[in-house]
């Protein structure tokens, strides 16, 4: 039983796992496409490259979040027509993402096509 534990494969197999979760050169190697580092648990004080979902503040109510579709469609109408495409895809993009269930998401593009169709409308008093 003690022969099994010192076998050469054993203690040669053990170093190469850890070998491949160490950072080379001082920088941390990605460990796959969601952006999450290998060789940091979730108590390191190293920040996360993933986005996290934030939780539920006050304001939500149960509410979706508003894609401001109509407000996006209006702004269409504005002389400065490349905010204004922006800011119907985006609005589409909000409603896509609620429909998949991305609530984050869904909120993130929402306020971005608000912003930018209010851009937009505001362009047309200036010009």
């Amino acid at each position: 039983m003690c022969a099994a534990d010192s076998s050469p494969t054993s203690s040669i197999s053990s170093p190469k796992r850890l070998q491949h979760a160490k950072p080379t050169n001082g920088r941390a190697r990605k460990g796959s496409r969601s952006g999450s580092l290998l060789g940091h648990g979730a108590g390191s004080p190293r920040p996360s490259i993933s986005r996290q979902p934030s939780t539920v503040t006050e304001e939500d109510n149960g509410k979706p979040p508003r894609d401001y579709l109509i407000l996006a469609i209006l702004s269409c109408f504005c002389p400065l027509w490349p905010i204004n495409i922006v800011a119907l895809v985006f609005s589409v993009m909000s409603r896509n993402s609620l429909q998949l269930g991305n609530v984050d998401g869904a909120r993130r593009l929402g306020r971005n096509a608000m912003v930018l169709s209010i851009v937009s409308l505001v362009g047309i008093i200036k010009s």
